[in-house]
């Protein structure tokens, strides 16, 4: 027998709900409430087979109480019940099974049960396939358990993050976003301070719903992370997304981002003021675009400027090592992608000049002075003393 919770304002339509679901033989009523705050206490305790949550309520409505819900449990099977039919597209967002309009008529009521019933009978049978499936396999899995150990700690996301964002488990299978929302939460989630996996609530809020009434957005907001705990989920990516003290944590252990390992090196070169070059040309090969340039968030920008000025300076930094070590060649590559990255910073063209003089590449010179002058004149202004003094020392 299904065991169900009943969440309504009015006691007449509690009571009613009650004797209708009594009357099907298939529900027991496990607890009813008349407001959101004491339903959501009642899940320290238990997990019902199905909410019957009413939508129209004070204080916390159905729709804020069933993301609250979802948020503590997953897969919880929620059917909104209500006299306002404008809610139902509201109602489906939030993964409802269900949707009845008051007075609920005996007949429509059956049918949401007997769903419900086909639901848990389908669920019951995926479990007992993956039971069976599980003895069969055990002798192998017990066979090769150092290679189930590693293909378990293998299950995480790999996540590009410069230029589009492209997001591939482990399994290889592709990630399809429900709603355009839902992919720039898992982007925020990922560009927060990697030593500090926690995000208030609030602050996630600010800068994806900026323009929404709080209340409206809080709702948006709970109605994303659900769908992205669920995509993570068919991954095979359980518990990737945490709660608590109304901080959302995100499991970076098991993500592998291009944007982690740029930035490690970054604090690195800052705190150290020393990295291996063949760590240097590896980080940088990782940057080929500006971060998330395919998408259109505001709230990247500010993140997006900082590395864009990090990496020139580990550009920079790369030639100049390359020049001290000798390596003209190298260091001619470093300058000119830095030329590229940055087309009106002159210190990458001074950089370029001096690794071609180092080759005696006295055209090369020219031709990068040349190009100096041009870009710069698009700001009406001329190169420095600095420059034209190395441009000097080659010209006839």
């Amino acid at each position: 027998m299904l065991q169900a919770y009943l969440v309504d304002d009015e006691l007449h339509a509690l009571n009613m709900l009650e004797m209708f679901l009594d009357k099907t033989g298939e529900v027991h009523v496990a607890g009813r409430w008349m407001n959101g705050f004491e339903a959501l206490k009642a899940l320290d305790n238990a997990r019902p087979d199905i909410w019957f949550v009413d939508i129209e309520m004070p204080g916390m409505s159905g729709l804020e109480l069933a993301a609250n819900i979802h948020e503590v449990d997953l897969d919880a099977v929620i059917v909104f019940v209500t006299a306002y039919d404008q809610y139902a597209v509201a109602a489906f967002e939030h993964e409802a099974l269900d949707y009845l309009l008051k007075p609920i008529e005996m007949g429509r009521l059956s049918r949401t049960i007997e769903r419900i019933l086909r639901e848990t009978e389908k669920e019951n049978g995926k479990q007992k396939q993956k039971q069976t499936t599980t003895l069969i396999d055990s002798a192998e899995r017990d066979a090769n358990r150092q290679d189930a150990d590693n293909r378990e700690e293998e299950n995480y996301l790999f996540v590009q993050m410069f230029g589009k964002l492209r997001v591939t488990p482990t399994s290889g299978d592709s990630v399809m976003w429900r709603t355009a929302k839902e992919k720039e939460l898992f982007a925020y989630l990922l560009l927060q301070d990697p030593d500090a996996n926690e995000v208030h609530r609030d602050q996630i809020i600010e800068h994806l719903w900026p323009n929404e009434r709080y209340e409206k957005a809080k709702i948006y907001m709970h109605t994303c992370v659900s769908l992205l705990r669920k995509n993570l989920k068919k991954l095979g990516l359980e518990q990737m997304i945490s709660y608590k003290n109304e901080q959302y944590i995100i499991d970076k252990k098991r993500i592998r981002a291009d944007i982690y390992d740029v930035l490690d090196v970054l604090q690195r070169m800052q705190r150290e003021g020393h990295v291996p070059l063949e760590q240097m040309d590896r980080t940088l090969y990782l940057y080929q675009d500006e971060l998330l340039a395919q998408e259109d968030y505001p709230w990247v920008y500010e993140l997006s400027q900082r590395l864009e000025r990090n990496v020139l300076e580990l550009l920079l930094n790369l030639s100049e090592k390359h020049l001290a070590l000798g390596n003209g060649r190298k260091a001619t590559e470093a300058a000119e992608r830095a030329m590229v990255h940055s087309p009106y910073e002159e210190e990458a063209y001074r950089f370029a000049m001096k690794a071609y003089l180092s080759l005696g590449k006295h055209d090369q010179v020219l031709r990068i002075y040349r190009d100096l002058e041009a870009r710069l004149s698009e700001l009406h202004i001329a190169p420095s003393a600095v420059t034209k003094h190395l441009y000097e020392q080659i010209k006839v």
